[in-house]
């Protein structure tokens, strides 16, 4: 392997991204029940840093099951994995603007040889995501004593009429959604990145633009409570994260959960097409 692409997978770009995931996974946990404030509570030497609220603890590790902790903590700190992707992908944008001016002299396709790279790193930024993911899902399994409980457990994929439930397949079952959560919704936030840092070189702005536009979509692009606004959830980036029914559309639409995922990142990957191809073009005038 050569020595820049050691530099862009081992580095600290791609180490602080597994190590954070279940970091901030498990510190969701512990504010949303309430145990964390409580741990640093501790008053006298020998009690319990829990305080009063010992059945906190035992409602984390043992009334909270495995799969619930994995399946619901990643809807909460969903926010975060634009970020996380945009920093998997730093390493190949710094690469690209140090060392690529130079080397391009010397290659026969310094376009297509750039293009490659960037499907090259977008690849490794959804790989980065989903170690980090198995990392949480090994963290969350340590810490969680039952595996299941079928009174919390949402079961997304029998929506799409899938044969994968989690009371019979649980680590099968949560490596798939994995795959929606941690692998494909990355794709879409460090291409994104890229694209975004082909137009502007400040790099507060091309690491938070993913961010701001999980927001927004997800407020925007999603089906109200009591109204329906199809087509825009088709779009919305929370498809990846919660599959969804045909009768979510609204409508009377009978549209395949599917569609969502395809849908969502076709309005990502598209115009990030586009302005990378601008990009390319204007650096290259």
């Amino acid at each position: 392997m050569k020595l820049r692409w050691k530099k862009q997978i081992i580095n600290l770009y791609t180490i602080s991204v597994i190590v954070a995931l279940p970091v901030l996974t498990f510190l969701f946990m512990g504010f949303e029940s309430g145990i964390l404030p409580n741990f640093l509570k501790q008053v006298h030497p020998g009690e319990s840093a829990a305080g009063d609220d010992l059945w906190i603890v035992s409602h984390i590790r043992y009334l909270t099951s495995y799969v619930d902790a994995i399946e619901w903590q990643f809807a909460s700190n969903r926010h975060f994995i634009p970020i996380l992707s945009s920093l998997a992908v730093l390493p190949f944008i710094q690469m690209r603007d140090r060392f690529l001016p130079f080397a391009s002299v010397r290659m026969k396709n310094a376009k297509k040889m750039e293009c490659n790279w960037i499907v090259q790193s977008v690849f490794l930024a959804s790989c980065v995501m989903y170690c980090a993911y198995l990392v949480t899902m090994l963290v969350m399994r340590v810490w969680c004593v039952n595996t299941y409980d079928a009174n919390n457990c949402f079961d997304v994929f029998a929506l799409w009429g899938w044969n994968l439930s989690a009371s019979t397949h649980p680590y099968l079952y949560l490596l798939a959604l994995g795959v929606l959560r941690c692998f494909l919704l990355p794709i879409l936030f460090s291409l994104l990145t890229i694209a975004i840092s082909y137009l502007v070189n400040k790099v507060y702005i091309y690491l938070l633009v993913p961010t701001v536009y999980s927001l927004i979509a997800s407020a925007l692009f999603s089906q109200g409570l009591y109204e329906d606004r199809w087509p825009l959830p088709l779009f919305s980036p929370e498809n990846l994260l919660w599959p969804s029914s045909p009768d979510y559309w609204g409508y009377g639409h009978t549209v395949h959960g599917i569609w969502g995922v395809v849908c969502a990142m076709a309005i990502v990957i598209l115009p990030s097409l586009v302005m990378i191809w601008y990009g390319m073009r204007k650096r290259r005038a």
